[in-house]
């Protein structure tokens, strides 16, 4: 903690330290697994061997493509990460979390302070009937890969849970939803969660823990380092997500936080977003797209996910994202690729045959 108090790193050191963390806990996953797949995952995310062994110049992106080339052979490799994981695996905002006094606080340090561990998403909160819900949000360009997302999200504030409040603690009352059909390695999830109860086909992927927890201590809390570490993240990145976030990011971040739900109108996305429908038309416009434009682009990219990732009819993906008819759907996802809907279903299909 030390270093870090003496000689503050950047974002961008500190998000390779985080990659490291990683990558050093899936080679030992796969320590008995298949030969070399370790080695050609990191050839493939063009990492050296240098900086492997240093653990410098490393980012998220290369992350990302280790993981989605190991998971087409072992496909509950992110669960199992997340299974073996402690909280110092994340650098500062681990060390902020385990010196926060109570539960709540750390999870608001890591709600802060996300972006530090992943760029594919972000995370809605809420709280609601003794509850507190946590819901991974898809960047755009990250909608086809939900289920890992979910995995990824959930399965980490899971074990954050786990980890803040000991091995000792009654973790009875929480669950956990996931919007998608039950996997093949189901019994990971199972595993992972135990003894969340575990729903697959649920309207909304969240985890559901009792805002109860939130007041219970942390075994290791510490609240006057948790200002300097929070400190620290803070000169490092900024004041947080939530007060540098722009317009058009913000409005789809509400409306990918509502999967399967009516889209809504400007009106009231203004409204949700504290803003009357004027100031948003006019952010928009500033920003050189409209609020049209972000709803067909979310639409689109729902609907991608849908025919690549689920058995839903285009009839069902279509009232699903809020079409009255099949119809109208898929002239606008024909208008959008270039393509109809049922061609991206085939091509997936073809390329899952591969693997």
């Amino acid at each position: 903690m030390t270093k870090y108090l003496a000689d503050i790193p950047s974002r961008q050191e500190e998000e390779s330290r985080i990659v490291a963390n990683w990558l050093r806990r899936i080679q030992d996953i796969l320590r008995d697994g298949p030969a070399d797949l370790y080695f050609r995952a990191i050839g493939r995310a063009g990492i050296s061997a240098a900086d492997l062994a240093s653990g410098e110049n490393l980012s998220h992106g290369q992350l990302d493509v280790v993981i989605d080339f190991i998971r087409q052979q072992v496909p509950d490799l992110t669960l199992r990460m997340l299974k073996s994981s402690e909280l110092l695996d994340l650098g500062l905002m681990g060390y902020a979390a385990l010196s926060s006094g109570t539960v709540g606080n750390a999870i608001k340090v890591m709600l802060r302070y996300q972006e530090l561990t992943s760029d594919r998403y972000t995370e809605a909160t809420s709280m609601e009937d003794g509850y507190f819900f946590i819901r991974p949000v898809p960047r755009l360009q990250y909608i086809s890969k939900l289920r890992n997302i979910a995995e990824d999200c959930l399965g980490g504030n899971w074990r954050m849970c786990e980890l803040l409040l000991g091995p000792d603690a009654d973790l009875r009352g929480a669950s956990v939803h996931f919007a998608f059909s039950e996997p093949k390695y189901s019994d990971a999830y199972h595993e992972v969660f135990k003894p969340c109860v575990v729903k697959f086909n649920a309207e909304t992927t969240e985890l559901k823990i009792p805002q109860k927890w939130f007041e219970l201590p942390v075994a290791s809390g510490n609240i006057v380092m948790s200002g300097v570490t929070a400190a620290v993240c803070e000169r490092m990145l900024g004041p947080g997500r939530s007060t540098r976030m722009d317009t058009p990011r913000a409005v789809r971040r509400l409306l990918l936080s509502r999967p399967g739900k009516r889209m809504l109108r400007l009106e009231e996305a203004a409204r949700e977003l504290l803003m009357s429908t004027a100031q948003l038309r006019k952010r928009l416009y500033r920003a050189r797209t409209s609020y049209k434009n972000i709803v067909l682009e979310t639409r689109m990219g729902l609907a991608r996910h849908y025919l690549e990732s689920t058995p839903l009819s285009i009839q069902e993906i279509a009232f699903l994202l809020d079409y009255a008819q099949p119809g109208p759907f898929s002239r606008a996802f024909k208008k959008f690729y270039g393509f109809p809907p049922r061609n991206a279903r085939e091509s997936e299909q073809a390329y899952s045959g591969i693997h």
